[in-house]
């Protein structure tokens, strides 16, 4: 259970879905594409700019509290489901799990 955020992550960029909204332990909410992530020894951690304090705050992705799929601007998030589901199910089905 200790890599499950990445796991997940990993999965979604494979499905073409690199961008998401990562939920915070503090409550906030950060958008990070995968390519704003680096590895620190072993550890997957995101760069996330924090504006308010004028840093970037490097996050473990492992300890966020939920992950999201953006929808993009102007493009309803239920109707989005369906795009995001249909990613999902082509990339099972192309690695044979499906």
């Amino acid at each position: 259970m200790a890599e499950q955020f990445t796991e997940l992550w990993q999965g979604l960029r494979d499905a073409g879905l690199p961008e998401v909204m990562l939920y915070l332990p503090d409550g906030s909410a950060s958008r990070c594409h995968w390519d704003d992530t680096a590895l620190v020894g072993e550890t997957r951690v995101a760069l996330l700019g924090d504006q308010d304090r004028n840093i970037v705050r490097i996050m473990p992705v492992d300890a966020c509290i939920g992950l999201g799929i953006p929808s993009p601007k102007g493009v309803d998030p239920i109707g989005y489901r369906a795009v995001v589901r249909e990613k999902l199910i082509a990339k099972a089905q192309e690695a044979g799990t499906v």
